[in-house]
């Protein structure tokens, strides 16, 4: 009798497993997709030997806080220094 429940239990984790399998090859929700029309511009910048970058920052009354914690929205905290 045990090896009987054993057997259903094994079966059906087994099915269950390859039912998952056979449904993720479907789109049942329509995936999000970036905007092809929009226009990226990018800028290369002077880089100094030390890894900086040389800041000129005009026509501002107020104190600007340059503490950089995340970039593109990727945590990098522990991830400082950065060495090139």
């Amino acid at each position: 009798m045990k090896n009987d429940k054993y057997l259903k239990v094994v079966l059906t984790v087994i099915a269950t497993s390859l039912v998952i399998l056979v449904l993720q090859n479907f789109d049942f929700i329509t995936k999000a997709q970036a905007d092809v029309n929009s226009q990226q511009h990018y800028v290369q910048l002077p880089v100094n030997s030390d890894g900086t970058i040389n800041v000129n920052v005009k026509s501002i009354n107020e104190i600007m806080d340059v503490n950089i914690s995340e970039v593109g929205g990727n945590y990098i905290k522990k991830a400082l220094p950065i060495k090139p």
